[in-house]
């Protein structure tokens, strides 16, 4: 039990009285009876506080997206007869963007208070989730204060809200075409589709010599552009992915469009797999598809950390090589590393071609492109823009070197790694380069 906020500002207005009661000897005895009734007052709320039960609900379990404004639901109820004002603080674990929440409301006879605590992700990861501490008053006299509820599980996984955003979009878009007959697209591509006859210009080498030998006439065979096809999402976890960008760090950005490009691949039939890699390479999820491979895909990209250790590409480029043995999109998504180790991208991606279709998805530093283009006020800050621009243009060659390779580079902000992620593999898929 502690005072009440009414309670203080009542005996700061008894206290003023009371010095003025020298001057007035009779405000004395007013003074001394305002003191009695206000003390007797808070004694009789706090008596009655005694004998009202606060109870809180909300589910056992409470999954947030990583770097998403969300609500976490708490409900209040009281067995009181009249109104009771409640203020709840909720302590809140390290994975969220603030330590406490404090929030206040009145809760009627046989009401249900509702409260919607602001929570938003900044680690991946699972912690315990307190039971909230309530205050509860119905004069303001007095105070009582209990923690109400049980302990919550809470986790943080990567970024669901956007994935959800882009199935709802999808099927307002797929709603738009219904009635709409899709023919098979033929090309050069590894799926059979018929047998015809043969034409002039045809390639020799699509000849169908058993069913040429049947019907005694050239039969060619027809093939359409593959409808699955593998992608393979490689994420840097090394000490350049580790800085944070606003309040998440880099790798959680390249998880987050790591489980949005899942989704979409999913979406279009190809087969999508995950790895992470650093000084080692993690073998991380095979390429799949379906409700089941995604959820093995959300487990594993949940547990990726980064650390602060040297990221080897050239182990990665070798990997690859090894594990993946048909055409792949492999999509590397890293900060693109200064010196000499950018040579090592350079000779990784080179391995992976042209077997492979590599796509890097660089995360850009904005603060460096600002350092790099400032103008210098004084000797101290031309060092550092010197240098600045220095690393900038060792970032614009590398990029150079990955295209001139024939791989394909885009450079984007934390922020927006999903949505270039995903135009990036459509327009691929457009343009049938795979």
């Amino acid at each position: 039990m502690r005072p009440g906020p009414r309670l203080v500002t009542l005996l700061a207005w008894i206290a003023v009285a009371a010095l003025a009661a020298p001057l007035l000897p009779p405000l004395a005895p007013a003074v001394a009876l305002a003191l009695a009734l206000a003390i007797g007052a808070a004694l009789g709320e706090f008596l009655y506080l005694r004998g009202v039960t606060v109870t809180a609900e909300r589910p056992p379990a409470l999954v947030l997206s990583l770097d998403e404004e969300e609500r976490i639901s708490l409900a209040l109820r009281t067995d009181a007869a009249r109104p009771v004002a409640l203020t709840i603080r909720q302590l809140l674990p390290a994975l969220l963007d603030r330590r406490s929440v404090t929030l206040a409301g009145v809760c009627g006879p046989g009401a249900v208070l509702t409260l919607e605590l602001p929570a938003r992700g900044t680690a991946r990861g699972a912690e315990k989730l307190e039971a909230p501490w309530v205050a509860s008053t119905v004069w303001g006299l007095a105070e009582r204060v209990a923690q109400v509820g049980a302990t919550t599980e809470l986790r943080v996984v990567p970024n669901l809200a956007a994935v959800r955003r882009m199935h709802e979009q999808l099927n307002t878009y797929a709603l738009r075409g219904v009635g709409t007959r899709v023919s098979p697209r033929l090309g050069k591509g590894r799926e059979f589709d018929r047998l015809r006859d043969y034409v002039i210009d045809d390639d020799v080498r699509d000849m169908a010599w058993k069913a040429t030998a049947r019907h005694g006439k050239p039969i060619v065979r027809e093939f359409r552009i593959d409808r699955s096809q593998d992608v393979l999402v490689c994420l840097d976890r090394g000490h350049r992915m580790a800085a944070r960008t606003t309040q998440i760090t880099k790798v959680d950005h390249a998880v987050n469009a790591a489980v949005l490009l899942a989704y979409i691949c999913n979406r279009m039939e190809d087969r999508i797999g995950l790895l992470s890699f650093g000084a080692e390479v993690e073998r991380g999820v095979p390429q799949g598809r379906g409700p089941a491979h995604l959820r093995r895909l959300m487990t594993f990209a949940t547990a990726v950390k980064p650390e602060y250790i040297h990221t080897d590409y050239l182990a990665l480029g070798v990997h690859v090589r090894r594990r993946v043995r048909h055409r792949t999109l492999v999509l590397i998504v890293t900060d693109l590393p200064e010196g000499d180790n950018r040579h090592a991208l350079v000779r990784a991606v080179r391995t992976l071609l042209p077997q492979h279709l590599p796509l890097v998805l660089v995360v850009s530093d904005p603060a460096l492109w600002a350092a790099a283009h400032v103008r210098p006020a004084d000797r101290p800050e031309l060092c550092r823009t010197l240098v600045a621009r220095d690393v900038w243009t060792e970032r614009r060659q590398t990029m150079r070197d990955l295209t001139r390779l024939g791989a394909l580079v885009v450079e984007t902000q934390p922020e927006n790694l999903g949505l270039h992620a995903v135009n990036a593999y459509i327009d691929v898929k457009r343009r049938q380069i795979l």
